[in-house]
């Protein structure tokens, strides 16, 4: 995979994972679906712990923490590691440059390349998942438990 791509994938995940651990300490309960998060009775709009504000939506969450939002949907078994184009570049923000790219056209021209080697998969329903963690299974939103 394009080096550049890992590392704003490996930090999208990252920030993930650590949205995900604080809507846990928060007393949100974490999905086995992405449709059982819909279901699940919150505010659309609230404070975590540490006053970090959240936004439920759809299948997904923005989180607004200190070093940066990040944006994400559980995937279709509760999965935190799928991601997408838009998410991506959301995500890096005006950063983008610092991860090799010049700009969104040219982030998203890397991962429509990825897609077509085969080292990003589609899930069937927006978000891809690296093609080697497909062989492992994904890492489900509970996966904070046992960290």
């Amino acid at each position: 995979m394009n080096p550049r791509l890992a590392r704003l994938i490996a930090d999208y995940q990252t920030t993930v994972f650590e949205a995900v651990a604080l809507l846990k300490k928060s007393g949100i309960p974490l999905p086995s679906s992405n449709t059982e998060w819909t279901g699940i009775d919150i505010p659309a709009r609230g404070t975590l712990e540490s006053g970090v504000p959240y936004f439920k939506h759809g299948y997904g969450c923005a989180v607004r923490l200190p070093a940066g939002s990040v944006d994400f949907d559980f995937g279709a078994n509760g999965e935190i590691d799928g991601f997408d184009s838009w998410r991506l570049v959301s995500f890096a923000g005006d950063k983008l440059s610092e991860y090799g790219f010049a700009n969104d056209a040219a982030m998203q021209a890397c991962f429509k390349n990825e897609i077509a080697a085969g080292t990003l998969i589609f899930s069937g329903y927006i978000l891809y998942y690296i093609a080697e963690s497909i062989a492992q299974p994904n890492i489900p939103a509970d996966a904070c438990r046992r960290r």
